[in-house]
């Protein structure tokens, strides 16, 4: 018997869930018979690129819908969904980008992997700055709808233990049903050398990041000050960003004083032009303030180059103890982390390759296949 799920991808649209996503459907492509998948998606450059991949097989089926907005979405989930689990005869959703169904008695299994509207620290954040217009609106009028939501979802689907312990906060988790599972590939061939590095020679600073650049849980404004202060000690180095000129020149967040050492990238789809990034003499700096897993630090390990993050519980717990930390919000703390790393006599290939051990175990101790869960949730 071939079991019918509705994947539900909506508001898929950035680096991170991109990567994600295709993840999953590359796990789904590798059963053909035994379930058939109807994914639900918003429409854009890079989703259309997915479906090119993917919708030649015989058990998926694409359907591909307008962005017009958290209404609309929560109305085409609510009431269209209805119709496509009745007509399809839809045995399991699955909520891919967080969301939940009400009213439907079909079983669900909620991936949640955006903290955003669940972070203590975050709400300080925006208290401390004045910005509670601003945190009404990017925070807590969803975090409304996203609680009463996980409020009826059963079985939620994580990538970390700190993404259930940030959501015990929140909503009372004692009856919820919870399955961990890895997001990322930790196959020996995915992991690189330790990069070779001689500060001697020209720095160069990688920061990855998408559109939602300026929000404050993104905290870019750390990596502009440090950089400014590495500036005015006369460091040679580079930045590379994954934003492009006008993005971060029309931006409150960045110093145009900055310009000139800075190699602006834009989006880059490319993962053969990405890895290119993690080249010798490069450090990868991460500011985010909260994220269920980080995947750009991962893949700043995975490639073999040292990594900065901010001393918060995600960090520790996805990263481990080894990772080079700096306390949030605090460009000096950021400043002293890197001139450690440029000061130390180390080659830092022991730190790298301890980071990448860590990381694959903790990973391998994960569910590492979506249909174990599927099956779980099946069978509850």
């Amino acid at each position: 018997m071939t079991n019918k799920v509705l994947i539900n991808a909506f508001g898929i649209g950035d680096s991170g869930g991109l990567t994600v996503l295709e993840k999953l459907l590359d796990e789904l492509s590798t059963n053909e018979f035994y379930y058939y998948y109807y994914i639900v998606c918003n429409k854009n450059k890079n989703i259309n690129q997915l479906k090119k991949k993917y919708q030649k097989l015989a058990n998926f089926t694409f359907e591909v819908v307008p962005s017009k907005g958290f209404l609309y979405r929560l109305y085409y989930e609510n009431i269209v969904f209805r119709k496509l689990i009745k007509v399809n005869h839809i045995d399991l959703i699955y909520n891919f980008s967080g969301s939940v169904q009400f009213f439907v008695k079909t079983p669900q299994v909620t991936k949640l992997h955006n903290l955003l509207f669940f972070s203590k620290k975050l709400d300080t954040i925006y208290k401390i700055n004045s910005q509670l217009p601003l945190w009404v609106k990017q925070v807590f009028l969803k975090r409304l709808v996203f609680k009463f939501m996980l409020n009826q979802s059963k079985c939620i689907e994580i990538q970390s233990n700190h993404v259930k312990n940030n959501l015990s906060n929140f909503i009372n988790i004692r009856k919820k049903l919870f399955f961990v599972k890895s997001d990322i590939d930790v196959s020996d061939n995915v992991f690189h050398s330790p990069r070779k590095y001689n500060f001697s020679k020209k720095i160069k600073f990688l920061y990855i990041v998408g559109p939602h650049f300026e929000y404050p849980h993104k905290n870019l404004v750390d990596f502009t000050n440090s950089m400014l202060r590495l500036n005015e000690k006369g460091v040679d180095f580079e930045i590379n960003i994954t934003l492009t000129s006008n993005q971060l020149n029309n931006s409150k967040v960045w110093d145009l004083s900055l310009n000139s050492k800075t190699n602006f990238l834009g989006y880059i789809s490319d993962q053969e032009k990405m890895t290119e990034l993690f080249c010798d003499n490069t450090i990868l700096i991460s500011t985010s303030i909260i994220e269920t897993l980080g995947l750009h630090v991962i893949e700043g390990i995975k490639n073999g180059i040292i990594t900065i993050a901010p001393n918060e519980s995600y960090a520790r717990t996805v990263y481990g103890d080894n990772m080079i930390l700096y306390d949030t919000l605090n460009s000096e703390s950021l400043l002293n982390a890197i001139q450690v790393v440029l000061e130390s006599d180390s080659p830092h290939s022991e730190l790298i390759l301890s980071l990448q051990d860590r990381l694959k175990k903790s990973e391998t101790a994960k569910h590492s296949n979506i249909l174990d869960i599927f099956k779980g949730v099946l069978n509850v």
